[in-house]
């Protein structure tokens, strides 16, 4: 390198400069650290608002769950209803003479089978 071209690019006062400022400190560094302290406190405050709504849904769905158990702990002790049908606990008695059978017709159990053939 010649001596024109460092007296150059050391200006005049002989102090070497980088992109025009002194001591080689550029605005570009200063500049990014702005930009991610603001996109970190943006990303903190998204987070903490969504901390905050799944805590009131956490308390909804707690309070909804707590009204469900009540509903269910007073049906429980209330009166069953009555149940419909046939008792299962009656034995009733089907005539079966003179329908077609199979096997001994004195056995102590017998089977009836009602069926709709359409």
């Amino acid at each position: 390198m010649s001596k024109r071209n460092r007296e150059r690019r050391t200006g005049e006062g002989g102090v070497e400069t980088t992109n025009g400022s002194p001591g080689g400190m550029t605005w570009l560094p200063i500049g990014l650290a702005v930009v991610a302290l603001g996109l970190g406190f943006v990303a903190w405050t998204d987070v903490k608002n969504v901390k905050d709504d799944t805590t009131k849904r956490l308390v909804d769905i707690d309070t909804k769950l707590m009204a469900l158990q009540t509903q269910v702990a007073n049906a429980a002790k209330a009166k069953p209803a009555a149940q419909q049908g046939p008792d299962p606990n009656k034995v009733y008695t089907v005539k079966t003479e003179g329908s077609p059978a199979r096997g001994n017709p004195t056995a102590p159990i017998v089977i009836a089978e009602f069926s709709d053939y359409q």
